[in-house]
């Protein structure tokens, strides 16, 4: 297979035989019979590979399929393989070089049918005396398919050149025989990003960390509202990949928009009038319970490749029931959890909330807090999470009190949050240092807590495996082992605690604190 591809602009009234009638010129060529493929764009919900300047194509070959992985743009190939099934997450890529460099750009997000392409296509080969292949030239017509419809939009013509291995004077004469004197030209558009055009899709049409831009003196009812719509907002636009299990990220987003509401509203309910705010309360704290299981398995289950690595070489395969196990009670939680996302309640819900969000008029009942000003109302917010965080983290030693940590992590997290979301108030010199500061602290809570939930969780799913079915002793002790390696890397963390929290409560730090936010 050619290790490069070139992509070129065809000008209006090109014909496949102008293009033959250059090269005879020079070479011989032969004409190959005119095909169809289809061939289809991959990409994630939210468009990483585009986003981080790749395209992956997949199209129709016999057996199988033939994917290419090439830069956006100039069509420069990273990789082109022949696959016999359509993974759906990067980790599925049998080949290790494949499988490791699209993880880092993928992450867990599953790989999604995003655009449609048929495309008509004419081959010509560059042969020698011999009969060999010198070089391949197919000129594409595509048509870009619009989804659940008959119809289509027909894309700019486009001639991919692919050199081959060990003919490089070739390519290079090739190249100026073609594009001297205005014929062929590089493109000056991907293909994928015409067909998004024709389409109206944005790709950069969604975020699940919105960057929020506030005057300072915006009331702070109507910039909080500002804020949880964009979260309202989040959680839509994921609802539907969530009860269908698409893709677990899915639900991250959706869960992640929920609970930044949900501490927004416990936070500031002093600035919503109170019998709005209750009921709006509860049923995010519902939303919480119902999906919480659900997100738990979703991340046993990524990470269970790491898991694998943590154990033995005589303990691996042991590991594979409680996969299994996993995969099961992923199934049955999620079953759980769709009936009520797919219920009046939750509609009901949403549609309040929406209302009450977009509202023109305000409410009856304001509290005095609604008309001061946002930066005022953060600031005092933020400064009061801040000293708890710092008052709650003094007498924890990090050795014997795993219940204070866990307490100082949810402190810690709601902190982060609100510095995140108003972090433009303030000036960047001086709020970087502090959120520097707190990432720190944050990484090393947010570890302590996911292995500390993880070490309780493996007992409790082992109990349940043996509750629930037939189990071999190798299996209980791989698992035994796996919990034992989870509670000593929580030592770990609880060891680091004191140095990361030192950093945070020096008096410079807290200097730095005070003179951003106590207004």
């Amino acid at each position: 297979m050619p290790e490069e591809q070139l992509i070129f602009s065809v000008p209006e009234n090109l014909t496949l035989q102008d293009l033959k009638n250059w090269l005879l010129d020079k070479r011989l060529v032969e004409e190959g019979e005119p095909v169809e493929i289809q061939r289809v764009f991959f990409d994630t919900f939210d468009w990483r590979l585009l986003n981080s300047g790749n395209v992956l194509e997949i199209s129709s070959q016999q057996p199988g399929y033939l994917l290419t992985w090439r830069e956006l743009g100039g069509g420069k190939l990273l990789a082109q393989t022949s696959i016999r099934q359509i993974p759906r997450f990067a980790s599925e890529f049998v080949a290790p070089g494949l499988r490791m460099r699209l993880t880092e750009i993928l992450g867990r997000r599953s790989l999604m049918p995003k655009v449609s392409v048929n495309s008509s296509a004419r081959d010509l080969r560059v042969i020698n005396g011999d009969h060999k292949t010198l070089m391949r030239i197919e000129l594409r017509q595509d048509r870009v398919v619009v989804p659940q419809t008959a119809k289509f939009f027909k894309l700019p013509d486009t001639i991919y050149l692919f050199p081959l291995r060990g003919f490089d004077k070739v390519c290079e004469k090739t190249i100026n025989l073609i594009t001297r004197k205005g014929r062929l030209q590089p493109i000056t558009e991907d293909p994928l990003v015409s067909a998004l055009n024709c389409l109206g899709i944005d790709a950069n049409g969604y975020t699940n960390s919105p960057v929020f831009h506030f005057d300072p003196k915006q009331p702070a009812y109507e910039a909080l509202c500002d804020v949880l719509n964009r979260y309202r907002l989040i959680m839509e636009q994921n609802l539907a990949g969530a009860c269908e299990d698409k893709d677990p990220e899915f639900l991250h987003d959706f869960l992640h928009a929920a609970r930044r509401t949900q501490c927004l509203l416990h936070h500031y309910f002093s600035v919503f009038p109170s019998k709005i705010i209750n009921l709006i309360r509860q049923d995010f704290d519902w939303l919480e319970k119902i999906t919480a299981p659900v997100r738990s398995l979703d991340i046993y289950l990524g990470l269970f490749d790491e898991f694998v690595t943590r154990v033995d070489a005589d303990h691996r395969v042991a590991l594979e029931p409680l996969r299994h196990f996993l995969e099961a009670e992923k199934l049955k939680e999620h079953q759980l959890m769709r009936v009520p996302l797919e219920s009046p309640r939750y509609r009901r819900t949403m549609n309040a909330w929406e209302k009450i969000l977009n509202e023109k008029t305000r409410p009856d009942g304001m509290p005095l807090d609604a008309e001061k000003s946002i930066l005022e109302v953060a600031s005092k917010g933020i400064y009061s999470i801040y000293r708890e965080l710092i008052e709650k983290g003094k007498e924890i030693t990090g050795t014997d009190d795993p219940d204070a940590m866990l307490e100082l992590q949810v402190i810690e997290k709601r902190l982060g949050y609100e510095m995140e979301t108003f972090r433009n108030l303030y000036p960047k010199e001086q709020i970087e240092p502090a959120l520097d500061a707190l990432r720190e602290l944050q990484q090393n809570l947010n570890t302590f807590q996911n292995l500390h939930l993880q070490h309780g969780s493996l007992l409790d799913y082992s109990k349940k495996m043996q509750q629930q079915e037939r189990t071999m002793p190798v299996w209980l002790e791989a698992i035994r082992l796996l919990a034992e390696d989870r509670e000593r890397e929580e030592q770990k963390m609880r060891d680091e605690f004191r140095a990361r929290y030192d950093q945070l409560a020096r008096k410079k730090m807290q200097k730095t604190f005070r003179a951003l936010f106590s207004h």
